[in-house]
C-alpha cells in the first residue's frame, strides 16, 4: 500500500507565525503543507520532514513554489516546542533571492549550514569554518529558553486566531 498524503494546517498555522518574524524574505513565497502518514527514512533514521521546490507543470498546476511534507507518524510525538523547530528548520532550507536584471525571485532549497557527525567533533573540534561558525554561536545562545519563547509566541499567536 502507497503512502497516503493529506493537508497539513497544523504546519501551515505554525509557518505562518514563524515566516513574518524570522524568514521575512519568503513573504511572498506560495507554500503548500502537507502530512504523510509515514516517515521516509535515511540512513536509517525517520525523516521528519522534507521541502521540495516546486517548478515546471507541478508550479503551475499547485501554485507554489514550495511543498514542505512532514511526517504525520513522528509530528504527532513531538512537543510543541519541538514541532516549531521542525517547521523552522525547514523554512531555513527555503531560500529566495531576488533578479537584479527582471526583479523576480528566485526561488530554491538550500542546504543546512553544518554537515558533521558527533564523533568528529569530538575527536577533531571545530575543524572547518562552518562548524566553527555554528560552534561559536552555539556557545552563546541558550537553546532552551530560545525555543520555550518561540513556541509561546507560536501558542499564543495560534491560540488568539
Amino acid at each position: 500500500m502507497g503512502k497516503e498524503y493529506g493537508m497539513a494546517e497544523a504546519v501551515e498555522d505554525i509557518a505562518t507565525k514563524l515566516i513574518p518574524s524570522f524568514h521575512p524574505e519568503l513573504a511572498t513565497a506560495r507554500f503548500k503543507y502537507i502530512y504523510v502518514d509515514k516517515a521516509s527514512q535515511k540512513s536509517g533514521r525517520a525523516v521528519l520532514g522534507k521541502v521540495r521546490k516546486v517548478s515546471g507543470a507541478l508550479q503551475f498546476l499547485l501554485d507554489t513554489e514550495f511543498l514542505v511534507e512532514v511526517a504525520l507518524e513522528t509530528w504527532n510525538d513531538l512537543g510543541s516546542d519541538q514541532r516549531t523547530a521542525l517547521v523552522d528548520h525547514l523554512l531555513e532550507r527555503c531560500y529566495g533571492e531576488e533578479d537584479e536584471n527582471t526583479g523576480e525571485m528566485k526561488w530554491t532549497v538550500r542546504e543546512p549550514d553544518v554537515n558533521e557527525f558527533a564523533s568528529i567533533l569530538q575527536r577533531h573540534g571545530a575543524w572547518n569554518e562552518e562548524l566553527s561558525g555554528f560552534v561559536s554561536i552555539a556557545q552563546h545562545v541558550k537553546i532552551d529558553d530560545l525555543v520555550a519563547d518561540v513556541a509561546a509566541s507560536v501558542d499564543e499567536t495560534v491560540q488568539v486566531n
